[in-house]
């Protein structure tokens, strides 16, 4: 079976559309970060570790346009969920079970992110909070697998 006859489809078409969410808004230099970045999602296909790179590329096709809140917001939704299905697909063209929670959890981050960028909030404090605000909302966005992580590691110190 070829490479392209289990191309994994669904992470593929987010992967280009994370693409496209990076590279609408760009001009000279940036638009090379955004064909550099369609090419190493088909280069994902074969390899799963350009996967990691065609969203590093998006990243950075992103800040160096002055691109709005919504195709930001895209671009970093397909992201997430492009290295979600991507780094768990097996050898079949299915997912792996267990990506939905994440692919959730991207959602409703990506649809905070853009609503905070699009409203126009003129406070000079504002930024201060956000370093703890994200720890908070990273440490509740985890805790659903802290348990799992104790366990395994009380398994591992058993062997040892």
């Amino acid at each position: 079976m070829t490479y392209l006859a289990r191309a994994h489809p669904l992470s593929t078409g987010l992967g280009l559309v994370m693409t496209v969410a990076a590279g609408i808004h760009t001009a000279g230099v940036t638009i090379i970060l955004a064909i550099l970045t369609g090419l190493a999602v088909l280069v994902g296909i074969r390899f799963r570790r350009a996967a990691t790179l065609a969203v590093l590329l998006a990243a950075a096709a992103v800040m160096l346009t002055d691109a709005p809140p919504l195709a930001t917001g895209l671009a970093g939704l397909a992201s997430a969920c492009y290295l979600t299905l991507r780094h768990n697909e097996c050898e079949s063209i299915r997912p792996a079970p267990g990506y939905s929670p994440a692919i959730v959890a991207a959602l409703a981050f990506a649809a905070l992110a853009v609503l905070a960028a699009s409203l126009p909030l003129d406070i000079p404090w504002l930024p201060i909070l956000a370093p703890p605000i994200m720890f908070l909302a990273y440490m509740m966005a985890i805790q659903p697998l802290r348990p799992i992580a104790i366990a395994t590691e009380l398994s591992h110190s058993d062997r040892i």
